[in-house]
């Protein structure tokens, strides 16, 4: 077969299609047309309600493929009898009959008393076809076209439909993906993708149809879920400060918004409430904690996660129920500053490999400080005690050594200073000069420890002490020396 007999085929069943849809006749009036003559096919169409099936275009509905059984008396039907249709096909599980019938009564019918149950079965057919974006769009066009929607009856069906919005929003938060629903095809779809920022809006909406309902908090912590979804996985790999702050907003939003203030009365569903008022003030603390620990360690980031971590524990310190969330914050607050620990004791060792030790003696004392007092918080048992003990043990030898690097590195540059007198610098070269001046203040660098450091630090069985003593002595003598022979040499070449 041919390429050009493929295409006129085509172009003839087209054709075919075409003119079934425009030629629709009233097979009651003996095959005549039903309309006026008109040249216009479109027009024909549009004013067109055929008993016969296929594709037709009609009013407020758009192209849609009529399906054999419904017949011509159906676009003469009240509302009653179109509502009765479409429940009986949908009970039957004739979903297209049922959603034709439906469509036909809330489009040209949208004032009559059953229009939103209309809405409701076209949404639920959705829902059966696993287009959940559309099922809550027609739930939501529902609420929006009927504002008092079963107000007479306690608003018992309202809250049936605000409950499917929710759990809706719900699968999307645990992965399902998107469908682009092809416009006019029942079936017929393209698989998108997870969206975290299309789900925080459907949660938003449940959120906005009632601020205060019985799901708004929940709601509103679903939102705070995507967001914070939205910062794993491969798209979290984009995440910027933007993501982060939009996922702790949510949960602040929350916990400022539905937080229990002394003299409220409880709510129906208060404990539900009051638990997701208390994770999103935890989720608040984790994420400033994540950032924290990206990267470069930021203290400042730390700090609010900390703070953040402690608001937790002093609102939720008498709830019981939260034990396990509470030993949790504890756990991370003393593994935060285990985070500060380790970066105190990573600019120590760096300066111990610069050759800087008395800075890195420092660090080290600082470091070991730190580290006993997060052991003296953490629990026995904890992972946290036993790294903050190692390091803390670990900074205890680090400062000893440096110590002792010190003093012998300044006792190997005595012999350097040996032969120079206080009263011979005006004889020196600028060049020994400078080397003098800079060779005593390293020694005398060296040798600025505690007494009892440098004590510690040295073996004192061959005088080592009273050597680095007497040295000491000496060198900050020959800088003092060499200091002021230089500012006179500069005073000097100055006038």
């Amino acid at each position: 077969m041919t390429r050009g007999f493929l295409f006129l085929f085509a172009l003839s069943t087209l054709g075919a299609v075409f003119s079934g849809c425009v030629s629709a006749k009233d097979e009651s009036a003996g095959g005549r047309a039903v309309n006026p003559p008109n040249r216009n096919p479109i027009e024909r169409m549009r004013n067109t309600a055929s008993p016969g099936h296929g594709f037709k275009f009609y009013p407020g509905v758009g192209w849609r493929y009529q399906p054999p059984g419904v017949k011509a008396e159906m676009f003469t039907m009240t509302a009653e009898q179109l509502f009765a249709m479409a429940q009986e096909a949908f009970d039957e599980g004739d979903n297209t009959k049922a959603m034709f019938a439906a469509r036909w009564l809330y489009v040209n019918q949208a004032g009559a008393e059953l229009a939103p149950e209309a809405r409701r079965i076209v949404a639920q057919i959705y829902e059966k076809r696993g287009f959940h974006e559309n099922a809550f769009q027609e739930y939501q066009a529902l609420l929006d076209a009927h504002p008092d929607y079963d107000a007479a009856n306690g608003g018992a069906k309202r809250t049936e439909v605000a409950q499917r919005m929710f759990d809706i929003a719900g699968e999307y938060l645990d992965g399902e993906w998107f469908r682009w629903k092809i416009p006019y095809q029942e079936r017929m779809y393209l698989p998108l993708f997870s969206s975290m920022s299309r789900t925080a809006k459907l949660y938003r909406q449940v959120v906005t149809n009632a601020p205060y309902g019985e799901l708004a908090a929940s709601a509103q912590y679903g939102v705070g879920q995507a967001h914070e979804q939205a910062l794993t996985g491969f798209w979290g790999f984009f995440a910027d400060e933007t993501a982060y702050k939009k996922a702790t907003e949510a949960y602040q939003l929350l916990a400022d918004r539905y937080q229990k203030r002394l003299g409220d009365a409880d709510r129906p569903n208060q404990k539900e409430i009051d638990r997701v008022v208390a994770e999103a003030s935890f989720r608040v603390a984790a994420i400033y904690e994540v950032q924290a620990n990206e990267g470069v360690y930021d203290q400042s980031m730390a700090e609010r996660a900390i703070n953040a971590f402690k608001d937790f524990r002093t609102l939720n310190a008498e709830d019981s129920n939260l034990k396990p969330r509470l030993d949790e914050a504890e756990e991370r607050i003393n593994r935060l500053h285990l985070e500060r620990v380790r970066g105190a004791l990573a600019i120590a060792e760096f300066y111990e490999r610069r050759g800087r030790w008395i800075a890195a003696f420092k660090y080290f004392g600082e470091t070991s400080s730190r580290a006993g007092t997060v052991e003296g918080l953490a629990n026995e048992k904890s992972p946290v005690y036993a790294e903050a003990r190692r390091i803390n043990e670990l900074s205890k030898i680090s400062r000893d050594r440096v110590t002792k690097k010190s003093v012998y590195e300044a006792l190997g540059l005595a012999a350097d200073i040996e032969n120079v007198g206080l009263t011979g610098m005006m004889e020196l070269s600028d060049r020994q000069l400078d080397s003098v001046e800079r060779v005593s203040r390293r020694i005398e660098l060296n040798l600025r420890l505690q007494e009892a450091e440098l004590r510690k630090a040295v073996d004192n069985k061959n005088m080592v002490y009273e050597k680095q003593d007497a040295l000491k002595t000496r060198a900050d003598a020959i800088l003092e020396a060499a200091e002021a022979e230089l500012d006179r040499r500069a005073a000097e070449a100055n006038k």
